[in-house]
């Protein structure tokens, strides 16, 4: 009686993986992190049309960003964003954003946008988030969308 019982007990797990169903999570395994989106800012004399990044030779350990954002200058001759104060935007989070920017020798400026959430027709990744329009504070600045980039103009 032992051996059967045994024997059936040894049957029925062996078949139990069997029955279930094999379905598997087509979203498993992928990733859906977009890459961050950045913010090139040319600063313009107002007067000459010249790039202040590049006539002052402004250094950017310098600069302040608050809060704090990860920031760089392009320092590379024929980019495209020769000159350009660059900002890295982290979209995780929706919501409004504002950063105050303080540049040695150029002065402080603001800079704001909101992030969205976009309802998509991926069923893997249904909401993901959107940065708004830049504004920048007093300045007059003009704002250019490339892809995941923004290029601002800033006459100051």
């Amino acid at each position: 009686m032992k051996k059967t019982l045994l024997l059936f007990l040894l049957v029925v797990i062996s078949l139990a993986p069997g029955c279930k169903k094999n379905e598997k999570d087509p979203c498993e395994g992928l990733a859906w992190l977009t890459a961050p989106t950045t913010m090139g800012l040319f600063y313009l004399d107002k007067e000459t049309g010249k790039n202040l990044f590049l006539e002052k030779k402004i250094d950017a350990s310098k600069i302040t960003v608050t809060p704090a954002v990860s920031m760089s200058i392009n320092t590379v001759a024929g980019s495209e964003y020769y000159g350009a104060m660059i900002l890295y935007i982290d979209q995780n989070k929706k919501g409004a954003f504002k950063y105050e920017i303080n540049i040695p020798g150029i002065g402080t400026t603001t800079l704001a946008y909101t992030n969205e959430e976009v309802i998509t027709q991926n069923a893997c990744n249904p909401v993901r988030i959107v940065v708004g329009q830049p504004i920048v504070g007093n300045d007059p600045f003009t704002v250019e969308r490339v892809s995941t980039e923004y290029r601002i103009t800033i006459t100051h």
